[in-house]
């Protein structure tokens, strides 16, 4: 059984005309994926932006997955395992590959297969829609930046990438429900999207929940395609969990990353509603005009001609556009600064689909909404890489081999003068930040996106990593387990060393860190180098020594940098 068939889409046009239309959009998808795999060879620098350790969370996993250790199963992660295999996957082709452009990347296996399918089926009814289903797509992949500002300055954006990729498989699967017509190829894509979601992450999945439901419910999704794609995804899910035994623990950290995440929600929706108010104030204002458009007899904006009496009485565009906004409203609240109200568009494709002469004299107000809702995050971006560009030559590049691709970024001068002078002041004044640490204060504000912070920490890590091989070679002991009390501990991959067992990767000690229990306390106290980096001290740090301090009863701390205490096993151990 097929879906009805949506009033707005396009005339079909003919079999030849499709094919015609795929010899040069397929081309142009292959194109453009040529251009993101020969970046990901080239070794660049790009301007260090705010919270650019996110990306070390992905190389915390990269690094221990070399080691042989899985997500979830070996280690506790904050979003989904697909994530870090996805990622660990690209490293193996791009190893020269910078940080930001390889995890902004790792999802293309996955949605350029999706993309080609959802092209083959909508270029039967014109080219238009294929295409411009094709080139947000494009853009919002290719850009590694986030459509809210976290700091003045210009940087690329290592801050909430797996957002980013939730935003855009989301965005795929609205394009299937509202334009995909084959039941074959929606299965198919539905299936792989609903499954991408599941293991990339949980509030995208969840966010997908109402479209599904009234796609369903209106006819847009049938019957027979909803009970297959979940006997598919069913039965993947089964296989993974038979062969891996993956998906129950994977469950069980979603259960305790919930329990842990239990604010009110209403303060989140208003957050996320008040950053992003020139969008979703101007969608609201859309699905509006929709509505009074529809209740004064423009067709254009009802609800269908055909299909059951739901389709008849809400298919329509002021329908969808406000859904996709509350959903993309919901999604924010758990990620906020992100990409979700891209998940608009294709709703918004779908009134441009239409004469807007039909739509009456409500034609003008809709075409000025549809660009203030569609264009504001899409200008933000061009903006932000424009920028990131143009300030890219003048910076200076941070001088740290033994990092890796990690360490290929640079920093105005003004930041690493003031990276430089800080780290005097953080290390001949430390207990002045202990202190402020135990008012559970930061000495900043914003200090997690100052590019000096974010800067110094990988220059401090070069030095760590030069005077544990110094250590090594001077001992005659090599560690075999080492552990970072920070946010993030990408040393297993910048030593090739393994990362302690069960701990958590991107520890965030206010929303992603579970209750150190025996098995966790058992690994740390085994774990030959733990180190504890003290430029400054904050709030977080020594929450997360406090966290593991009762495992660390055996070590000996000595002073590895002036930046980096460590506390090491006896050498008799």
């Amino acid at each position: 059984m097929r879906a009805h068939t949506a009033e707005f889409d396009e005339t079909p046009g003919s079999e030849g005309s499709s094919r015609g239309a795929l010899l040069w959009l397929y081309p142009l998808l292959a194109g453009f994926v040529a251009i993101l795999l020969a970046l990901q060879m080239l070794p660049l620098v790009l301007p260090i932006g705010p919270m650019y350790w996110d990306v070390l969370i992905y190389y915390d996993a990269i690094g221990r997955m070399a080691q042989g250790q899985w997500p979830v199963l070996d280690f506790f992660v904050p979003v989904g395992p697909l994530e870090y295999f996805l990622a660990a996957f690209s490293n193996a082709l791009f190893p020269e590959a910078h940080p930001v452009l390889l995890t902004q990347w790792i999802w293309l296996p996955v949605t350029v297969p999706v993309m080609a399918l959802i092209l083959w089926d909508t270029v039967r009814r014109g080219s238009r829609v294929a295409l411009w289903l094709l080139v947000p797509w494009m853009l919002y992949t290719a850009l590694p930046f986030n459509v809210i500002d976290f700091y003045p300055y210009p940087g690329t954006d290592a801050f909430g990438i797996y957002n980013r990729h939730g935003a855009i498989l989301i965005y795929l699967l609205v394009a299937t429900v509202l334009f995909v017509r084959g039941p074959v190829i929606q299965t198919i894509c539905l299936s792989v999207l609903m499954l991408a979601l599941a293991f990339c992450k949980i509030t995208a999945f969840i966010a997908v929940g109402p479209i599904l439901l009234f796609g369903l419910m209106l006819g847009r999704i049938s019957l027979g395609t909803a009970i297959a794609t979940a006997l598919i995804c069913i039965g993947v899910a089964g296989m993974v969990e038979l062969s891996t035994g993956l998906v129950m623990p994977y469950v069980q950290d979603i259960l305790v990353l919930a329990s842990q995440n239990t604010d009110a929600i209403l303060p989140r929706f208003l957050t996320a509603a008040s950053q992003h108010f020139n969008v979703f104030g101007a969608g609201g204002f859309l699905a509006i005009v929709l509505l009074i458009a529809a209740l004064s007899g423009h067709q254009a904006a009802g609800g269908r001609e055909s299909g059951n009496r739901l389709a008849r009485s809400i298919d329509a565009p002021w329908f969808w556009v406000g859904l996709l906004m509350v959903c993309g409203l919901f999604y924010e609240t758990q990620n906020t600064g992100g990409q979700a109200f891209l998940m608009v568009w294709p709703a918004l494709l779908a009134i441009l689909m239409r004469p807007l002469a039909d739509y009456g004299r409500f034609a003008p107000a809709i075409l000025v909404l549809i660009g203030f809702t569609a264009l504001p995050n899409l200008s933000t971006m061009l903006h932000k890489a424009a920028r990131a560009a143009a300030v890219a030559p003048g910076y200076i590049a941070l001088d740290a081999p033994d990092l890796g691709p990690i360490g290929r970024v640079s920093a105005k001068d003004v930041f690493v003068e003031q990276a430089e002078r800080m780290r005097g002041i953080y290390v001949s004044h430390r207990e002045t930040y202990e202190a402020i640490a135990e008012t559970e204060a930061l000495p900043s504000f914003i200090m997690f996106s100052d590019p000096d912070y974010q800067y110094l920490l990988l220059k401090e890590m070069q030095d760590a990593a030069v005077a544990i091989k110094a250590l090594e070679a001077s001992s005659g002991k090599k560690f075999e387990r080492v552990l970072n009390l920070d946010f993030a501990n990408p040393f297993p991959y910048i030593l090739n060393m393994k990362g302690t067992e069960t701990v958590a990767i991107g520890a965030d000690p206010s929303r992603a860190l579970p209750a150190l229990d025996d098995s966790t306390r058992d690994a740390v106290a085994r774990t030959d180098l733990v180190l504890a980096p003290v430029c400054p001290v904050h709030r977080a740090r020594k929450q997360l020594f406090e966290h593991y301090q009762s495992a660390l009863t055996g070590h000996t701390r000595i002073t590895l940098t002036p930046c980096f205490d460590a506390y090491v096993l006896p050498l008799n151990r």
